[in-house]
């Protein structure tokens, strides 16, 4: 018999708080991962195929009848399966809050950083090419779109910087852009190491995802600068993860014959990051303030939330245009004359 409550309201139409899943192979476990925090779940629920379509229907917008219809999973096991969920503190429950307090925020912000930016790092993309699944040219790849990701950083600190209407976040942003300022010279120098020419990944055209990557960046800058800040947290380089990113880069730079200080220089620019502090950029932002409107919460935590899936795409792109035997290396521009 169920132990669901019929007390909680928010389990009408349950709604998961956002998570990741994880799924071994050399585990009889699921891991649904939320911030820092992880759950074990045994696959003794049943097939994790099945268990991930039961998650897709756990959005707030559907019931545990209906959740039970579009799965086939009878409606007592789907309630079972609900109330363990709530037990371990798996659902969204929204509460009457106009404001939250800075330390909560911070902690979330933080907490769900750290999970996205290593989500990133399990792309498939550094995976496949870790175990050799791709040609050299997807390498490159990563490295030429590398070079557009880093060149557009004026671009879009300045962007923020002119839509910014906050002193303190204007002074932020200032230093920042100086910290910024033409770090492109270590990843053409990456470049160079592996053979291509600093002239040809000058002329390179950047792919769509990672021009979309950079409007997205642009964009938000330009509704909020606090939201703009906030997103760093996500794509600055983290003093925990650096061991781990200087293994992968060496390994696949290994893989293509190349000896560690190949990619130096790239390790270098990361290097650069960290010491900058900047993946903590947002405690400065609200350094004078006690507590922030819930309303900009939502928004800043959804910018950080696109933001990581524009990186998803933009990770997608390099593997699909570099995995292209017929591609041009590097994307050339097309102009009138090519028509």
């Amino acid at each position: 018999m169920s132990t669901l409550s019929t007390a909680k309201g928010y389990l009408g139409k349950p709604r998961l708080r956002h998570c990741t899943f994880v799924i071994r192979n050399d585990k009889e476990s699921i891991f649904l991962v939320f911030g820092k925090d992880y759950f074990e779940i045994g696959k003794d629920v049943g097939d994790p195929r099945k268990f991930m379509e039961l998650k897709r229907y756990m959005d707030g917008r559907h019931t545990i009848p209906q959740i039970a219809e579009h799965t086939g999973v009878n409606e007592e096991s789907v309630r079972d399966i609900v109330a363990m969920m709530d037990e371990m503190g798996m659902f969204r429950e929204e509460l009457p809050l106009d404001r939250i307090k800075k330390e909560d925020f911070l902690r979330a912000i933080d907490d769900t950083a750290v999970m996205w930016s290593r989500q990133i790092g399990y792309h498939q993309l550094f995976a496949g090419l870790e175990r050799n699944e791709y040609p050299k040219e997807v390498f490159h790849g990563l490295l030429l779109e590398t070079y557009q990701y880093v060149k557009s950083a004026t671009r879009h600190i300045s962007n923020a910087l002119a839509h910014c209407r906050d002193e303190h976040h204007e002074k932020i942003l200032t230093d920042y852009f100086l910290d910024e300022y033409n770090h492109t010279d270590l990843i053409l120098q990456t470049l160079e190491n592996v053979g291509i020419p600093r002239e040809v990944a000058q002329t390179a055209n950047p792919l769509v995802g990672t021009t979309a990557l950079i409007q997205m960046l642009c964009e938000i800058g330009r509704q909020s600068s606090l939201a703009y800040i906030a997103c760093t947290s996500l794509f600055e380089a983290r003093q925990e993860d650096y061991a781990t990113a200087q293994a992968s880069f060496e390994k696949i730079s290994g893989n293509f014959g190349h000896i560690p200080d190949t990619i130096e220089p790239i390790l270098q620019h990361m290097r650069g990051d960290i010491e900058g502090g900047h993946q903590s950029l947002i405690e400065r932002a609200l350094e004078h303030v006690e507590y922030i409107e819930a309303k900009e919460a939502h928004f800043v935590i959804n910018c950080v939330h696109d933001l990581k899936h524009a990186f998803d795409l933009y990770h997608d792109n390099i593997i699909s245009y570099y995995n292209d035997p017929a591609s041009y290396i590097p994307r050339l521009y097309v102009d009138y004359f090519s028509l």
